[in-house]
């Protein structure tokens, strides 16, 4: 008879062990041994600081990686963090609120950095529901136009009017920047929709329409959506901020450690423009997004599965027809991009411009052979 002091154990053997350490030991050393917790021998009052397995995780932060990997090129600390923040929602989701609901995340860089794609694939990966809002283009509650509401709505249809699994969404609020930097083209809102957002982020019971609500799956007393137990992402350029920054390094003369730190945003400067520190105090940490260099974009093309090159190819080969595209035109692509301000969307621009007259004689019924040259169309 074990020890009622024994935590754990190993699955088809009667070997125990008192704590975490030497369980993880043991699994280490022989491998294919799985450790499961020892409900007689556990106590509820000590605190278990690691999640033994009883069976193999179908997923891991490493796992989330190495598919980002396929799929986005560079921006490694942002597919970490991201990987992190998204495994551990899914393991709170999974284990009933054994684990406490993790922080927010922000995520700054350039436009067509990769923000909104990175979130968008782990959660493809994870299953977990995910929506993607244009802060800038919202308006207070009771203004006609889209509302936190309105956004609650989205996210229960995204949860395929399953309110149980809408409450576990991933929301992922792009443009938060717009918010906090007064120019010609900003409105009066910011500040009131930053505050919305706080409440949002907090946790909030949030009235759903009666027409929404009558497609809902299961049929609640109250008809509202809790945002309790969503993972929320912010995302934002702050391109004012690095402009400001870099211009500084330049007239100073920074040394090339200085400058890389300068090319950065960090809380401080975030706290420096007026950003709500309530809000800022609900990110986990501040990811930085490079902008994309050229040998980036051309890996983009050649060897991300995402690679809008490959769907191009692909509707030209559906008709029988084949592409011949050389490497040095793919350099050509890749060199157009990195020097445009669009990031990654310039790429499609670009090649939707040279495909579009193999794209329109393909399906006339000539088998042939089309070769691709680079047009510039971006400056």
């Amino acid at each position: 008879m074990p020890n009622s002091k024994k935590l754990f154990k190993s699955l088809d053997e009667e070997i125990y062990f008192d704590n975490s350490i030497e369980a993880q030991k043991y699994a280490k050393e022989n491998p294919g041994k799985t450790i499961v917790r020892y409900s007689d021998g556990y106590d509820d009052s000590v605190q278990d600081y690691s999640h033994i397995k009883e069976k193999k995780l179908y997923t891991t932060p490493a796992k989330i990686v190495k598919y980002l990997d396929q799929y986005v090129i560079a921006q490694d600390e942002a597919k970490k963090d991201v990987a992190l923040t998204l495994y551990y929602h899914s393991l709170s989701i999974k284990n009933g609120g054994r684990f406490k609901k993790g922080s927010s995340l922000m995520l700054v860089g350039p436009t067509g950095s990769g923000k909104t794609f990175v979130v968008q694939e782990a959660c493809r990966y994870m299953n977990l529901p995910f929506i993607h809002v244009d802060t800038s283009s919202m308006v207070p509650e009771g203004i006609k136009g889209y509302t936190m509401s309105d956004v609650a709505e989205d996210i229960v249809k995204e949860g395929k009017y399953d309110i149980n699994r809408a409450m576990k969404c991933v929301v992922f609020f792009d443009e938060v920047d717009k918010l906090f930097h007064n120019d010609q083209d900003s409105t009066d809102y910011g500040s009131i929709i930053s505050n919305q957002l706080l409440r949002f982020i907090e946790g909030r019971d949030i009235q759903i329409s009666k027409e929404v609500y009558e497609k809902t799956m299961w049929k609640e007393k109250n008809s509202t959506l809790s945002t309790k137990y969503m993972q929320f992402i912010l995302g934002g350029a702050f391109q004012w901020i690095l402009d400001a920054k870099q211009n500084k390094s330049t007239a100073i003369g920074f040394t090339k450690e200085e400058q890389q730190a300068e090319s950065k945003i960090s809380l401080e400067d975030l706290y420096a423009e007026d950003v709500p520190k309530e809000l800022l105090g609900r990110m986990s940490s501040i990811v930085n997004l490079h902008k994309l260099s050229q040998d980036d974009y051309l890996k983009i093309l050649t060897d991300s599965k995402s690679s809008p090159l490959n769907e191009y190819i692909k509707r030209i080969e559906f008709h029988g027809d084949t592409v011949q595209i050389s490497h040095d035109t793919l350099v050509e692509v890749a060199k157009a991009a990195s020097n445009s301000q669009l990031g990654v969307r310039a790429l499609n621009q670009i090649l939707k411009s040279m495909f579009k007259e193999a794209l329109f004689n393909t399906a006339d019924g000539e088998f042939r052979m089309h070769t691709i040259s680079y047009k510039k169309i971006i400056d």
